[in-house]
Parts: C-alpha cells; sequence; structure tokens
C-alpha cells in the first residue's frame, strides 16, 4: 500500500507538504496542492483516515449511498436492506452528498451499496482496489474493476410495455424523462425508443420530469397550455411523475385514457388509489434488495463464490390507465 513518503517522493515536496495538501490547509498553493493530488492519484494512495482503517478490526457496518432520503423506492430499498442485514448482525448507515465522501475515505464501514449515480466512479474504483467491498449499479467499470455490479433490468420492460401499445394501435407515444443522466433514465428510455424503431416511429414529445411529482405536473401543464397535441401514450420513466401527470389531467378534465393513455415505472403504492388507477411496471425490488445485502456480506467476509448475478422479474400491470 502507498503511503504517505510515496506521495511526496512522486510529487518532489516534503511529507509535511502532503499532509497539509490532504488536510485542506488554505496556505499551500493551488499548483502544488494539484501536483500532490494528482502524484497521489498516481500512487493509488488513500487519506490516513482510510489507511489506518483498513488495519482495524470490522465495524460490522455497511454503508448505502443514497442521492436523497425522498421517495417510495428509496424507502423501500432502504428497509429491505436494513432488514437482510441486521439478521445478519451488520448495521446500515445511509448518506449523502459530501458527508458519503467522507464517509468512505474514512472506512467507516466494512463494504458499501451504491444507489447515488452522483457519486465518482474513479473514487469508487480507487478505493476498491485496495480490497473494499463496493457494489454500485452502474456498469461503468472497467473488466480489471473489483466493483460488483448490480442492475435492474429496465429496458426490456419498457421495450415491451411500449412494443404492445403500438401494437395495439397507438402511434403517437410520448416519453417523460427523470434524470436523464440517471442510468435507470437511460435503460427505460433505450427500450421506448427501440421499439418505436422496430415500428417505423419516432418519438411523438419528449418531456422532463425529473423523477418527481410536482416536475412531471409542470412539465405536461407547459406542454398542454402550450397548444400542443397530447400523445396517444406517455410513457412516464417512474410512477411519481405519471401521478403528477395524471392530477394535471384530472384538473382539466381530460379523459384517461380515452384522450391520453398513461404508463409509469416502479409499481409505488400510491398509483393503486389514484384515479384512475395507474398502469405501471412492477420490478421486484424486495428481491434485488435482499440480494444486494447479501451480496455485499459475503464480499466483505470473503466469500466471492456465493455472490450470484440476480436480475429482478419483471410485470406489466394495467389498470385504469392503459
Amino acid at each position: 500500500m502507498a503511503t504517505i513518503k510515496d506521495v511526496a517522493k512522486r510529487a518532489g515536496v516534503s511529507i509535511a507538504t502532503v499532509s497539509y495538501v490532504m488536510n485542506n490547509d488554505p496556505r499551500i498553493k493551488e499548483s502544488t496542492a494539484k501536483k500532490v493530488l494528482k502524484a497521489a492519484e498516481d500512487v493509488n494512495y488513500l487519506a490516513s483516515g482510510i489507511a489506518r482503517s483498513l488495519k482495524k478490526a470490522k465495524t460490522n457496518n455497511v454503508l448505502v449511498l443514497v442521492h436523497n432520503f425522498s421517495g417510495p423506492i428509496y424507502q423501500e430499498i432502504l428497509e429491505e436492506i436494513h432488514t437482510t442485514l441486521k439478521s445478519m448482525n451488520y448495521k446500515m448507515i445511509v448518506s449523502s452528498g459530501e458527508l458519503a465522501d467522507s464517509l468512505l475515505l474514512e472506512k467507516q464501514a466494512d463494504g458499501v451499496i451504491v444507489l447515488d449515480t452522483t457519486v465518482s466512479p474513479e473514487l469508487l474504483d480507487r478505493i476498491s482496489r485496495n480490497g473494499f467491498p463496493i457494489i454500485d449499479q452502474r456498469k461503468v467499470y472497467g473488466s480489471e474493476s473489483r466493483i460488483i455490479v448490480k442492475r435492474i433490468d429496465g429496458f426490456t420492460p419498457s421495450y415491451e410495455v411500449i412494443k404492445l401499445a403500438i401494437q395495439e394501435g397507438n402511434k403517437r407515444l410520448g416519453f417523460m424523462h427523470g434524470n436523464q443522466e440517471s442510468p435507470d433514465n437511460i435503460k427505460r428510455f433505450n427500450g421506448y425508443s427501440k421499439a418505436l424503431k422496430e415500428f417505423g416511429l419516432k418519438p411523438f414529445c419528449l418531456l422532463n420530469g425529473d423523477f418527481r411529482e410536482n416536475v412531471g405536473y409542470e412539465a405536461i401543464k407547459t406542454y398542454y397550455e402550450s397548444g400542443r397535441e397530447l400523445p396517444e401514450v406517455l410513457f412516464c420513466a417512474n410512477d411519481e411523475m405519471a401521478i403528477g401527470v395524471i392530477n394535471y389531467l384530472n384538473e382539466k378534465q381530460i379523459k384517461i385514457p380515452k384522450t391520453i393513455k398513461i404508463i409509469g415505472f416502479d409499481n409505488i403504492d400510491l398509483g393503486r388509489y389514484i384515479e384512475p388507477k395507474l398502469s405501471t411496471i412492477d420490478v421486484n425490488r424486495v428481491e434485488w434488495s435482499r440480494n444486494l445485502a447479501e451480496s455485499i456480506i459475503d464480499a466483505i467476509e470473503g466469500r466471492p463464490e456465493n455472490i450470484r448475478k440476480y436480475i429482478p422479474k419483471y410485470k406489466i400491470i394495467r389498470r385504469g390507465t392503459f
């Protein structure tokens, strides 16, 4: 494992200077700090907190990184991870943002499950090279990476539901994006796009809802009140946005599904109670979340042979909106 002395030698500075840089001392010139940080990356040096922790006994903590704490999907996933870890005598620490980076670098846990797509893959890959177990859902790592990738297939169910909509005679099909950089959004949009392409169709309209109910409401409101024609089918990248769309259309007394059909993704509880009831795609997140927890423990305890590939099953649920 690289030491602070290796960093100093590579950067051509003193050990004290490296220490000042690692502790964000404002007295160090920016050019010197950049040189030291580049040297640290070159020799794969980790801050002293994690270096010390690598020598310590297990914490029996698992860090779970989330982008934010809102929304029913995170709640469902976190509850299942927590329950599974507890049954295996581990505790869950949930964090996001700058605190998450700090916890990672100081190794306050024995492993990490990454649900936050804004966490730097480069940082994760670098930490994993020192034997720290990490599970991520993004397929952005090279073949030599130690990161364990666990993904939900959003492409296939999206492709299938749009193909079904087209086969039933619909030609004007729109899509409401969540966060366009999110792996979930990308997979769902790609499935939608492939189905359209196979039938010689193009997207009728593309809206942006940021995975949130209120933003979905505003997106369809802006679109409709600009005088543009509604699509026959609007596929929303998650249920929360779809519910926002339904709320606006109900206010305007636009008939669903006669005038416009709405499809969501996630099968959250609220979709069963709104009127008309939301048609959606259900993915078995309970089993997936349990697999995440079991896999990170297998990685922590040195049982890589037990880590199984798991792709959750899905089903299209037709209710009142499609």
